[in-house]
């Protein structure tokens, strides 16, 4: 079926839609550190991230505690394990993700009162600051910057492209066939860039250890992606059936009235 103008140009501007929202989630998911125990407690479910905070506090900590190494570090994976112990170290885990990203320079460090509720004792409040060995990597802070700046562009580009749609007046049926095109689009991006980017391609890129922190939320916001991305498909493709039976009714009644007319000037000549 050939479409008016300002019916392709509604497409494009669903398109748009489409990529503002999903460049959202995908900052929402991967590149916004929060300092909250949900968030904490997804990045601690990673292994990789769980050992090496356990060994670089008992490699710390064990002789100024006076336990050995392995038996502290044994300790310290299980608060990792815990509500709890996401709740104590959700400051510094955010902020090894905040440094992953580019977002600071500072270093991550587990204070002394962090220490206390890490390794369960108050001994450890005399102790100096640990560093974790968390390090900026350049992929993600320019992939951070691109995300940011393809949300606010396509959103504006969206909008430009909605009015300019209207403007030119589409035939009837075509907004709302660019509406159910454009929610569709959306539920699969959000889908892409929800978990399955985060998840899959994100730790292709380096093999940091705090890469993992990645996978880790996407998992954990997971069945709202999956709610939302869902969603989007079923109730864009909805629209454009019923955009279409709608549509059909009118081809096969219109044919009907036109040879009628035809008819009735017949008679009258």
């Amino acid at each position: 079926m050939r479409r008016s103008l300002g019916g392709l140009i509604l497409l494009v501007s669903g398109g748009f839609f489409a990529l503002a929202i999903s460049s959202f989630w995908l900052e929402r998911v991967s590149f916004s550190p929060e300092i909250n125990t949900d968030s904490a407690y997804a990045i601690l479910g990673d292994e990789d991230i769980q050992r090496q905070i356990a060994s670089v506090v008992a490699g710390a900590d064990a002789q100024e505690l006076g336990l050995s190494p392995a038996d502290l570090q044994v300790l310290v994976t299980q608060v990792t394990r815990i509500r709890e112990g996401a709740t104590e170290m959700r400051v510094f885990t955010a902020a090894a993700h905040d440094k992953l990203i580019g977002g600071t320079e500072e270093p991550v460090v587990i204070t002394p009162s962090e220490q206390v509720q890490i390794t369960r004792t108050e001994r450890a409040a005399v102790l100096p600051a640990i560093t974790l060995p968390v390090q900026r990597v350049a992929a993600f802070d320019v992939l951070a910057s691109i995300t940011r700046w393809t949300t606010l562009v396509s959103l504006g580009l969206a909008l430009l492209t909605l009015l300019l749609g209207v403007i030119l007046r589409p035939e009837r049926g075509e907004f709302m066939f660019a509406l159910g095109t454009g929610l569709m689009a959306t539920g699969v991006g959000l889908i892409l860039f929800g978990y399955l980017i985060p998840t899959f391609v994100f730790p292709l890129i380096s093999d940091d250890i705090w890469v993992g922190l990645f996978p880790s939320l996407a998992t954990h916001r997971v069945t709202l992606t999956l709610a939302g991305g869902l969603g989007s498909i079923v109730l864009g493709a909805a629209v454009i059936l019923f955009t279409g039976g709608r549509r059909q009714r009118r081809q096969r009644s219109t044919p009907l009235a036109a040879t009628r007319y035809r008819e009735q000037r017949s008679w009258s000549n």
